[in-house]
C-alpha cells in the first residue's frame, strides 16, 4: 500500500519480460486487442461509481500538469480494464491505436509488459518506458502506473499515468504514486463515515433499550466500548479485552448496507426477581410533588395485595413501577412475569396465557407449554398495554381472574394459580369501557390500587432527573450548558422518560466528554412545531399575563429555584424577586 518506489526497473521489467514469453506472447506479433462489449462495461462501470468519483475529484487536482504534459490520466480496475480516463485530447486519439481507452483490458497476459499490468502483478508502482514495453505496438509510450488498495488491503486497480515517449518526465511516477495515495486517503475518508453511520446505527440499538451493562465489539471480538454497568460486571481494564460472551450477555450484531463491515453490540437482559437484576423503588428517580406523591403511593400498593393498575402515556416509567412494586413486596422472591398484551394473537390467547398440553394444536412444542399464568405462579404477572387487548381475550383473562384457575389448552384439568396483577396502559380505560371497547367488569377487576404516572412536560424536576440520567449514561461527570437546559425545558416530550434518555444519551456521545452545549442536543422538532403552530392562533392576551405566565411556568419547571429561573427568563435574581411581589406569584 505504500507510495514507495523503486528504481531498479531493469529486474522488474525482465520478470515480466519472462512471464510474457511464459504466456507465448510474440513481441512483433499483432496485440490480441478486445473492447468489453458495451452492455458489460455499463455494468462495470455501474459497480465502480463510487471509486470512479472519488478519482475524477484526484485527476481534478492535477489536471493542469496532465494537460499540459500532452498525457492521459487513467484508472483501471484490479482486473486490468480501463475505465475512466481524462487529459490530452491529441495523445487520446493516438493512444486508441493500441486501444489505451476505456473500456480495454491492459492486463499483462494480454497487452504484455506495460505500467498497467506489471503494476497489477507487482502490486507496487512502477515506469515501463519506450522499449521496456514487451510489445514493439506499444513502445511509442512512456507509462507510470501506482496500485491503489481499499482501507481493508484489497486491490481496487491502478493508477496510470501515459504520454507519448518523447513527453516522459521524471516526476511522471511520483505523480501517479501521489494521486494513489491521495484516492486511498478519500477512499479511508469514505470508510470512516460508513464506520460512523454503523455507531449510529448502534447508538439507535442501545436507545430503545432500558439502561443495562451495555458493549460494544469489533469484527474479531474485542470490547471498543462498555458503559459503567458492563465495567462493573467485567471490570475498569475491559477495553480492549476479547469478549468471552460469559455472564449473561446477549449479543447483537449489526451490518452496513453491504454486509461487509460489522459491530457487535452486547447487553445483560434483566433477569427474573430471584436473581436480584428487576428494578426498586431506590432506581426511580425524581423530585416533583406529584410525582414523589404517586411513588409513595406505589410503596404503600407494594405491600398489600390488591391489584394495581398503572396509567400513564407511553415513556413515563410504568413497567418501571410495576417491577419496584413486585421487588418491594411479599411475593418478591418468586417470579415476575411481563406479557406485552397488545403483542399476543387472538387465536393464541389461550396457549399464551393458560398454556397448553401436549399434542394439544398443530405446531405446537411435543411437551407442551406453561403459560404466563403459571409461570408467574405465587409471584408477579405484569399485564402490560392491557388497553389493546381484544375483547376475545378480556372475556378470557376475566374467566381466570374471577375462579383463580387456569385450564391449559387440550386439557381436560384445572390448576389453582396465585398471582398477583399488576396492568398497566396508556389509555384511558374509563372511556374505553363508555366507547365498548374494554369490559367494565374486568375494568373493576384490575383497578383496585390506581396509579396516574404524570408525563414528563407535567413534572418540576426535569434538570434534576436529567442529571441523574447523563449520570448514569455519561463516562465523565456531565455538565450542562444554560443553553442545553433552556432547549430541555423548553420541549415537550411526548416520548416522556424514554425520548429523554434517548436525547441524552446521543448528547454524551456527540459531546464526548465535554460540557453538553445546545448543539449537541438532538430533539425531534414535529411536535414542538405543531404546538407552535397551535400557540399561533391562540390569543395573545396582555403584557402583564404574557410575563405572569412565563415567570409561573419557568418558576414551576425549576422547582421555584430562583436562582435558575432568572437565569432562563434572563433578569436578575432581585428584578425576578420583585415581580414575584408586584404579581403577587405564590407556590403552587
Amino acid at each position: 500500500m505504500s507510495s514507495l518506489f523503486t528504481t531498479d526497473f531493469s529486474d522488474i521489467t525482465a520478470k515480466s519480460w519472462k512471464r510474457c514469453q511464459d504466456h507465448g506472447l510474440k513481441p512483433f506479433e499483432p496485440v490480441h486487442d478486445v473492447l468489453i462489449p458495451e452492455n458489460g462495461l455499463r455494468e462495470i462501470l455501474k459497480q465502480s461509481a463510487p471509486l470512479i468519483t472519488l478519482t475524477q475529484q484526484v485527476f481534478d487536482s492535477c489536471s493542469r500538469f496532465i494537460q499540459e504534459s500532452k498525457q492521459t490520466a487513467l484508472l483501471i480496475d484490479a482486473q486490468g480494464t480501463i475505465i475512466h480516463a481524462v487529459g490530452d485530447p491529441d495523445f487520446a486519439i493516438q493512444a486508441q491505436r493500441v486501444q489505451l481507452q476505456v473500456g480495454a483490458s491492459w492486463d499483462e497476459k494480454r497487452k504484455g509488459t506495460n505500467a498497467i499490468g506489471v503494476a497489477l502483478t507487482e502490486q507496487m508502482p512502477v515506469r515501463v518506458h519506450a522499449e521496456e514495453h514487451y510489445f514493439e505496438a506499444n513502445r511509442f509510450l512512456t507509462c507510470a502506473s501506482a496500485p491503489v488498495f481499499s482501507p481493508t488491503g484489497e486491490l481496487l486497480g491502478v493508477i496510470n499515468i501515459s504520454g507519448k515517449r518523447e513527453s516522459y518526465h521524471a516526476y511522471t511516477l511520483m505523480l501517479a504514486c501521489l494521486a494513489a495515495d491521495s484516492l486511498q486517503n478519500r477512499l479511508l475518508l469514505e470508510a470512516s463515515k460508513k464506520e460512523h453511520l454503523l455507531t449510529l446505527k448502534e447508538l439507535d440499538y442501545t436507545m430503545g433499550q432500558h439502561a443495562m451493562p451495555l458493549l460494544s465489539l469489533d469484527q474479531d471480538n474485542r470490547i471498543l466500548r462498555a458503559n459503567q454497568a458492563a465495567l462493573q460486571i467485567l471490570g475498569k481494564d475491559a477495553i480492549g479485552r476479547e469478549f468471552t460472551g460469559a455472564r449473561g450477555f446477549a449479543v447483537e450484531t449489526l451490518l452496513d448496507e453491504r454486509h461487509k463491515v460489522w459491530r457487535s453490540v452486547a447487553m445483560q437482559k434483566p433477569v427474573q426477581a430471584d436473581d436480584g437484576r428487576l428494578y426498586h423503588f431506590h432506581d426511580i428517580a425524581g423530585t416533583c410533588p406529584g410525582f414523589v406523591q404517586t411513588k409513595e403511593l406505589a410503596q404503600k400498593a407494594a405491600l398489600t395485595v390488591y391489584p394495581v393498575l398503572l396509567l400513564g402515556e407511553s415513556g413515563t416509567g410504568k413497567e418501571l413501577f410495576a417491577q419496584s412494586i413486585h421487588t418491594a413486596s411479599a411475593r418478591s422472591a418468586q417470579p415476575f412475569v411481563a406479557v406485552n398484551c397488545s403483542a399476543i394473537p387472538d387465536s393464541l390467547v389461550e396457549s399464551e396465557l393458560f398454556g397448553y398440553e401436549r399434542g394439544a394444536f398443530t405446531g405446537a412444542n411435543r411437551d407442551g407449554s406453561k403459560g404466563k399464568f403459571e409461570a408467574a405462579h405465587r409471584g408477579t404477572l405484569f399485564l402490560d398495554e392491557i388497553g389493546d387487548m381484544s375483547l376475545r381475550a378480556q372475556a378470557a383473562l376475566l374467566r381466570v381472574l374471577q375462579e383463580g384457575t387456569i385450564t391449559p389448552v387440550g386439557s381436560a384439568r384445572s390448576k389453582r394459580i396465585d398471582v398477583r396483577i399488576i396492568a398497566a396502559t396508556h389509555r384511558n380505560l374509563a372511556e374505553e369501557v363508555k366507547a365498548g371497547r374494554f369490559r367494565a367488569d374486568l375494568f373493576y377487576r384490575l383497578k383496585g390500587i390506581q396509579l396516574q404516572l404524570p408525563p414528563l412536560r407535567e413534572r418540576t424536576d426535569l434538570l434534576g432527573l436529567t442529571l441523574h440520567l447523563l449520570n448514569r449514561s455519561c463516562y465523565a461527570t456531565p455538565i450542562l450548558t444554560g443553553e442545553a437546559q433552556q432547549m430541555l425545558l423548553q420541549h415537550t416530550w411526548p416520548g416522556n422518560l424514554r425520548e429523554l434518555n434517548s436525547v441524552l444519551i446521543q448528547a454524551c456521545f456527540l459531546a464526548e466528554g465535554g460540557p453538553i452545549g445546545s448543539q449537541h442536543i438532538r430533539i425531534d422538532d414535529a411536535q414542538t412545531g405543531a404546538a407552535s403552530a397551535v400557540e399561533a392562533h391562540a390569543p395573545v392576551g396582555s403584557l402583564r399575563e404574557v410575563e405572569i405566565s412565563a415567570i409561573q411556568r419557568t418558576l414551576k419547571m425549576t422547582d421555584w429555584n430562583l436562582s435558575k429561573a432568572a437565569g432562563l427568563l434572563q433578569i436578575g435574581r432581585t428584578t425576578l424577586y420583585r415581580k414575584i411581589e408586584e404579581y403577587g406569584i405564590k407556590p403552587f
